[in-house]
């Protein structure tokens, strides 16, 4: 039986996205980190504050992945971010959720703001689509490279390369990736 209808938590698909943020209040300009990103908003970690209440203008520059599952090993290992094009999005959101956690190390607040895109360019939107698209791909053929882990030793070299150009810190364990891999995919869609 084929469903008729997305079972999805989201409304968008989202995906991680590490990159810097950049934001204004009032003749200011402050910059936090993102976590993910969707076509609907981002949610952001390390902002130094919220900058009153309604419309905040954000800027941020979105790189544009290739599909990495014609890639070589060696075009993975010699892969550098800076060979790919990066789109430039201004936006102007909204808060919708803040999340406070508290550090262990110092027991200090941090904020986590979700972030809804209040007035987005189409074309923007779009290339945020284009951007969670290719990575959800890149995020399953990751998946598919980490089952095969074993086979030979290639394997597991592309394996660590493809993990590294998606973000994911050099981890010695496999059993650790496959764990953070499969959170990610789980958070596209349903988290």
């Amino acid at each position: 039986m084929i469903p008729t209808s997305r079972n999805y938590h989201r409304k968008y698909l989202r995906a991680p996205y590490k990159g810097p943020v950049l934001f204004a209040d009032q003749d200011f300009v402050f910059k936090a980190s993102a976590i993910n990103i969707s076509e609907g908003g981002l949610l952001l970690d390390q902002m130094p504050h919220f900058p009153g209440e309604g419309e905040v203008s954000l800027m941020l520059s979105l790189p544009q992945f290739p599909y990495f599952k014609n890639f070589s090993l060696l075009k993975m290992q010699t892969f550098s971010h800076d060979l790919f094009a990066k789109k430039i999005i201004r936006v102007k959101a909204v808060m919708v959720r803040r999340e406070q956690a508290v550090q262990s190390i110092d027991n200090i607040f941090r904020s986590k703001f979700g972030l809804m895109f209040a007035d987005i360019d189409p074309k923007d939107q779009k290339i945020i689509d284009e951007y969670v698209t290719t990575f959800a791909s890149n995020l399953v053929y990751l998946q598919t490279m980490i089952d095969s882990f074993n086979t030979d030793e290639e394997m597991k070299f592309k394996t660590r390369a493809l993990a590294t150009i998606l973000g994911y810190k050099d981890i010695e364990k496999i059993a650790l990736l496959r764990s953070l891999v499969s959170h990610d995919y789980r958070s596209l869609q349903w988290l």
